[in-house]
């Protein structure tokens, strides 16, 4: 597991202690958090994500590298089949040959520089799929579970405040009615 992985894992722990000691709601038994440490707590979270788009970053300068690599292998087999083709000029016997041969290091030197290139490019590829598999997988194992976490507490809290709203209703129209306005017993839940 990495730094950042146990980073995050820490303060998830951090975040669920917060809301495992959160005191309690009167008349719910959902808990008040102190949303200034719930925050902290979410920004460090967001702090510690981010290696993931320096490594993003990493890649496109070994991207570079490597292409600029390619690019100096394919000048040096430009230079040496020039070198070798004024050689072969000056030599007029073999001057056909060498036109010949000129032309078949210059076809290898571009070939090989396209495979470069190409391998290259499949490599930051492999990385770059990799790299969204992890971010994806991070999403899907801590922060889809926490949304749904939070928006099960908002909507319990909600459905609770709802339910003493209806309550005090109920008492209102009792006392605008002279009836007792003594609360009805709740049934068990």
């Amino acid at each position: 597991m990495s730094d950042d992985s146990i980073k995050i894992m820490s303060l998830l722990d951090e975040l669920e202690e917060l809301i495992a000691s959160s005191g309690k709601m009167p008349f719910s038994e959902k808990g008040i958090i102190d949303l200034d440490v719930a925050q902290k707590i979410i920004e460090d979270m967001r702090l510690n994500l981010p290696r993931d788009i320096q490594q993003a970053r990493w890649l496109g300068q070994e991207k570079d590298r490597i292409i600029n690599d390619a690019k100096r292998e394919y000048n040096r087999m430009i230079n040496e089949a020039k070198d070798q083709v004024e050689y072969l000029v000056n030599n007029n016997s073999i001057y056909k040959d060498a036109q010949k041969r000129a032309d078949a290091i210059l076809k290898e030197a571009e070939s090989h520089a396209n495979y470069m290139k190409y391998r290259s490019y499949e490599y930051i590829d492999q990385l770059l799929y990799d790299m969204q598999t992890d971010i994806a997988s991070v999403g899907n194992q801590y922060i889809q579970p926490m949304t749904d976490y939070f928006a099960e507490m908002l909507n319990n809290i909600n459905s609770r405040v709802n339910q003493n709203r209806q309550e005090m209703k109920t008492l209102a129209e009792r006392v605008q009615l002279g009836e007792s306005a003594e609360a009805p017993e709740k049934t068990a839940e």
